[in-house]
Protein backbone atom coordinates (compact mmCIF):
# COMPACT_ATOMS: atom_id res chain seq x y z
CA UNK A 1 0.00 0.00 0.00
CA UNK A 2 1.22 3.45 -0.73
CA UNK A 3 0.01 6.93 0.11
CA UNK A 4 -1.36 6.03 3.53
CA UNK A 5 -1.77 9.12 5.66
CA UNK A 6 -2.91 9.93 9.16
CA UNK A 7 -6.46 11.28 9.26
CA UNK A 8 -5.51 13.47 12.21
CA UNK A 9 -2.30 15.22 11.10
CA UNK A 10 -1.79 14.06 7.49
CA UNK A 11 1.59 12.43 8.21
CA UNK A 12 2.80 9.48 6.13
CA UNK A 13 2.08 6.00 7.47
CA UNK A 14 3.23 2.49 6.75
CA UNK A 15 0.87 -0.49 6.88
CA UNK A 16 2.71 -1.96 9.88
CA UNK A 17 2.53 1.20 12.02
CA UNK A 18 0.54 0.94 15.26
CA UNK A 19 0.56 4.69 15.81
CA UNK A 20 1.29 7.76 13.71
CA UNK A 21 5.02 8.57 13.73
CA UNK A 22 4.23 12.30 13.38
CA UNK A 23 1.57 12.93 16.03
CA UNK A 24 1.55 9.66 18.00
CA UNK A 25 -2.19 9.02 17.74
CA UNK A 26 -3.07 5.28 17.88
CA UNK A 27 -4.22 3.81 14.56
CA UNK A 28 -6.98 1.30 13.89
CA UNK A 29 -5.63 -2.25 13.47
CA UNK A 30 -6.94 -2.36 9.89
CA UNK A 31 -5.94 1.16 8.79
CA UNK A 32 -4.20 -0.16 5.66
CA UNK A 33 -7.00 -2.55 4.69
CA UNK A 34 -9.79 0.02 4.98
CA UNK A 35 -8.34 2.04 2.10
CA UNK A 36 -8.22 -1.09 -0.07
CA UNK A 37 -11.83 -1.96 0.79
CA UNK A 38 -13.01 1.52 -0.26
CA UNK A 39 -11.17 1.16 -3.56
CA UNK A 40 -12.74 -2.25 -4.26
CA UNK A 41 -16.24 -0.92 -3.53
CA UNK A 42 -15.62 2.09 -5.81
CA UNK A 43 -14.29 -0.16 -8.59
CA UNK A 44 -17.29 -2.51 -8.42
CA UNK A 45 -19.68 0.47 -8.51
CA UNK A 46 -17.83 1.83 -11.54
CA UNK A 47 -18.09 -1.50 -13.38
CA UNK A 48 -21.83 -1.71 -12.64
CA UNK A 49 -22.32 1.87 -13.84
CA UNK A 50 -20.41 1.22 -17.09
CA UNK A 51 -22.41 -1.96 -17.69
CA UNK A 52 -25.67 -0.10 -17.17
CA UNK A 53 -24.58 2.62 -19.59
CA UNK A 54 -23.71 0.05 -22.26
CA UNK A 55 -27.18 -1.45 -21.94
CA UNK A 56 -29.16 1.80 -21.61
CA UNK A 57 -27.50 4.15 -24.09
CA UNK A 58 -29.07 3.89 -27.54
CA UNK A 59 -26.91 2.21 -30.16
CA UNK A 60 -26.44 3.91 -33.53
CA UNK A 61 -25.87 1.71 -36.53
Amino acid sequence: MSNLSCKHCGGELKAENQECPSCGIPLAPDHAESRQKRFIIFFIALVIFCGAMVLLVPHFD
